[in-house]
């Protein structure tokens, strides 16, 4: 449902006005008010953010409270587009309304976001939470009365990282601003300025940011509890200051010093234990879900290195605006660090993109005095400038003849403030060599982690992160470390008699030096048995035992069931990866990510957390003005790198050339907002004004003739009836090719395909005790008569197991489109 709101949109850098609420102290910082139609709205409705983490082992439960608050006269709607962990898997979302609690469901996205929209028109508050990537999310919370103070909980599991005897755990606070390359969509970024992109969801992924000198009244406060089960060793909090306090039971809780921190930067702690490696076992857990358990190993394989193979170094550095200045400065520094640290038979190329690819000789160089001076020379004459192209950098190190007496070795920088990290990724998964590993440098103070890891995990290396406030040696010894010693390959598990089944990651990792081996898997029955590791390291072949229980019955634990079902999701993803991104996602693929998301009740792509109010707080018939919270540009980020200045063109405004050329005018201060910085290269569009239908939705041009077919899609069925939600989904989906042949067939008596009906139709299903179809309806407006009763005749004949919860009614909600 299309609901029409009055907007007033927190776009700093449009047409609002700032202003700067002093403390009295000179050089203070402002707090951000916005200026309406009629004058001064007030401050943000986000208030406070507070974070709550409880480490248990390698394992961690996170809560997040949000404070929002409604200083305006208007009822209004908050949306705030945060991060969270890419590895976490979201479980819980409540909204508190003063001391009132209400209990977030999680549904498909598409029925989320119409509850949503229907308690909003009824008068009714609400909230939904919405994934657009592993590791950026939007919350949405409407009907905030003046003078409310609502608080959003979102809770969710996440392991501890762990490497060569060092824990590090991370809550990143800020989304940085993400280049979209040019493609076929219309969208609005940062707020308000329509582009052509190829990134389908680019107007969900870039907030508008605060203007440079300024801050979001908003902050954060965040406690660690660390319970590691052994004697905790050394910590260390990289990016702020930290109050320590030591608790009898032997716990620590580490927290931010000052409780109104400016959310610009991640929080990342690490510790070490009195242990120099991770414990190596099985948590099992053992459920209504059937059996799940993760494994941990640190491979007792020490081999001695009798000579270190010759290697190709390639170091590949992102020089796009965004990188300008100090992130640009540390990533300069690092590579120095290891170029002059490169074994006396190697070789080495240095590489930077920016729009485009360029490399600093024609072949690599020979690691001799002269040639190092060569590389460093090229190093020191980087800077920052224009847009993200990565595919470019990508596909000039890989792609590049390899040297079949050479083992390569890509050392990639980036800060990965890109949208298109599926194109990316699905490049590197269909080009990468058998003798290639990809190692990935996330450099800066919020670095987008799920590209950072995704490039490593891709590439069959391991993501190193250096802050602007860190020195890049240990970074670099760490990857020499790991490159210059031998590894574990070809890794293969013999389950013996125990019933293991759905083990993630599919395809085992290498194992370097330092490194575990965690899996996570799902196992029928229960047994003991003695599991064999075995691989190749140094051509040796290299085998380790360990003893598995894995119980009948284990309430315990449950967790690990969790952290399967996102693993879970993470390799479906993986699936979907090809060198256009997720433009051919494939249905069958979503449909098992959504029913492992409902399944087990985590937050996907394709699955929401909605809460509704019982009552009705403000007239139906109101619209609550729109409020986009701002977010701070990410600590060392450089505006003018992002933006550009005044008066000059940025980058990349361009689609492809059969299409038609489209961006609004806008002031000064945004031009070339699609790239990064000025200056770059690419086709610069003249300001002329979109139409409504290209910011809408996509514009193509004009179709040749095209020959249309008739489709018939799942698009939720709710409630289940206690029946796990894949088994509703999948018995509805059995019925799709019927359904669809009865569409088709009705549509070919309609000679215009303009003339056909599409839309999405709510079916009311009604099922006995037993599980059989005793009634068929449509509640609302259907398609025609005759096409809603074929469609009734055909759900007649679902077939389910007897509903936990009795009888009842599954509302069944399709979508009938034509597709070409």
């Amino acid at each position: 449902m299309e609901m029409k709101k009055a907007m007033i949109l927190l776009i700093l850098l449009m047409s609002v006005t700032v202003l700067a609420d002093r403390t009295g102290e000179e050089g203070s910082t402002g707090r951000m008010q916005v200026l309406g139609e009629e004058g001064v709205v007030g401050e943000l409705p986000l208030e406070h953010t507070s974070v709550d983490i409880q480490v248990s082992g390698t394992l961690q439960r996170a809560t997040v409270r949000q404070v929002y608050g409604n200083p305006y006269d208007e009822v209004i709607q908050a949306v705030y587009t945060f991060p969270l962990p890419q590895s976490g898997a979201v479980d819980h979302m409540d909204m508190w309304i003063g001391d009132r609690l209400v209990r977030g469901k999680i549904h498909e996205r598409d029925l989320a976001r119409q509850i949503y929209e229907q308690a909003i028109s009824a008068g009714q508050t609400a909230s939904l939470l919405e994934q657009e990537r592993p590791n950026i999310f939007t919350q949405t919370v409407g009907n905030i009365l003046p003078g409310d103070s609502i608080v959003i909980e979102i809770s969710y599991v996440a392991p501890v990282e762990y490497d060569d005897g060092r824990y590090e755990l991370v809550f990143p606070m800020v989304v940085g601003p993400r280049f979209v390359p040019p493609g076929e969509h219309i969208r609005e970024i940062f707020g308000g300025t329509p582009v052509s992109t190829s990134v389908e969801d680019a107007h969900l992924i870039t907030p508008p940011v605060v203007p440079e000198g300024m801050r979001t009244g908003y902050d954060i406060e965040v406690a660690v509890t660390l319970n590691a089960g052994v004697p905790l060793q050394d910590f260390e909090v990289l990016n702020h200051e930290m109050d320590v306090d030591i608790h009898f039971d032997g716990t620590v809780t580490i927290s931010l010093k000052r409780e109104d921190e400016i959310p610009n930067r991640d929080f990342v702690l690490r510790f070490t234990t009195a242990s120099d490696r991770i414990q190596s076992g099985v948590i099992a857990h053992n459920g209504d879900l059937g059996g799940h358990f993760m494994m941990i190993l640190q491979p007792d394989a020490d081999v001695p290195a009798d000579e270190i193979t010759p290697k190709e170094m390639f170091f590949v550095v992102d020089c796009s605006g965004s990188m300008g200045g100090q992130p640009m400065e540390v990533a300069k520094e690092t590579v120095r660090q290891f170029v002059s640290g490169m074994n006396p038979n190697d070789t080495f190329q240095i590489m930077r993109f920016s729009e485009t690819a360029s490399s600093m000789s024609r072949s690599p160089l020979s690691n001799t005095r002269d040639n190092i001076q060569t590389g460093i020379d090229y190093i020191n004459a980087m800077s920052g400038t224009g847009g993200t192209m990565m595919i470019e950098g990508v596909r000039a190190a890989i792609g590049y003849r390899e040297d079949p007496e050479r083992m390569r070795f890509v050392i990639f920088l980036t800060d990965g403030f890109i949208g298109n990290e599926g194109e990316i990724l699905g490049e590197l998964q269909s080009t990468m060599a058998e003798n290639t590993r990809l190692f990935s440098i996330g450099v800066g103070s919020s670095p987008n982690r799920y590209l950072i890891e995704g490039l490593a995990e891709e590439g069959r290396g391991h993501a190193y992160y250096v802050g602007l406030n860190e020195e890049p040696a240990e970074a670099v010894a760490a990857v020499y470390e790991k490159i210059n010693n031998p590894y574990l390959v070809g890794i293969n598990i013999d389950w013996g008699g125990l019933e293991v089944h759905d083990v993630y990651p599919e395809r085992l990792p290498d194992l370097f030096a330092g490194g575990p081996l965690v899996i996570v898997g799902q196992y029928d029955g229960s047994g003991t048995e003695t599991v064999r590791i075995s691989g190749v390291v140094a051509g040796q072949r290299w085998n380790q035992e360990l003893h598995v229980v894995l119980p009948s019955e284990e309430e315990a634990n449950d967790v690990i069931a969790t952290l399967w079902a996102r693993k879970k999701i993470h390799e479906l993803n993986r699936q979907m990866y090809n060198e256009w991104g997720y433009l051919e996602a494939n249905q069958s693929i979503v449909d098992e990510i959504t029913d492992t998301a409902l399944d087990y009740q985590i937050m996907s792509e394709y699955t929401s957390f909605v809460a509704v109010s019982e009552e009705v707080r403000t007239d139906p018939d109101g619209n609550p003005i729109t409020v986009q919270i701002p977010v701070n540009m990410p600590d060392g980020v450089s505006y003018e790198g992002v933006f550009g200045t005044d008066g000059e063109t940025g980058a990349h405004m361009s689609q492809v050339a059969s299409m038609n050329r489209c961006v609004a005018a806008a002031p000064s201060s945004v031009s070339g907002l699609v790239g990064y910085g000025g200056g770059a290269s690419g086709a610069v569009f003249e300001a002329e004004e979109c139409s409504d239908e290209m910011i809408d939705g996509d514009y193509y041009g004009s179709y040749t003739e095209t020959a249309w077919f008739g489709d018939v899609n799942l698009v939720s069925a709710s409630p289940t009836l206690g029946l796990l939600p894949s088994e509703v989904r999948s018995a509805v989906r059995g019925m799709l090719g019927e359904m669809t042949e009865v569409y088709q067939a009705y549509l070919d008596e309609i000679e215009n395909a303009d003339e056909w009906p599409t839309k999405t139709v709510i079916f009311a299903v009604s099922i006995s005790a037993s599980g059989e179809v005793t009634n068929v309806t449509v509640p609302g407006n259907g398609l025609s008569d005759e096409l809603d009763e074929a469609i009734s005749d055909v759900l007649e004949g679902l077939s389910l197991p007897a509903p936990p919860d009795g009888a009842g009614t599954i509302m069944v909600q399709l979508s009938f489109e034509k597709t070409w």
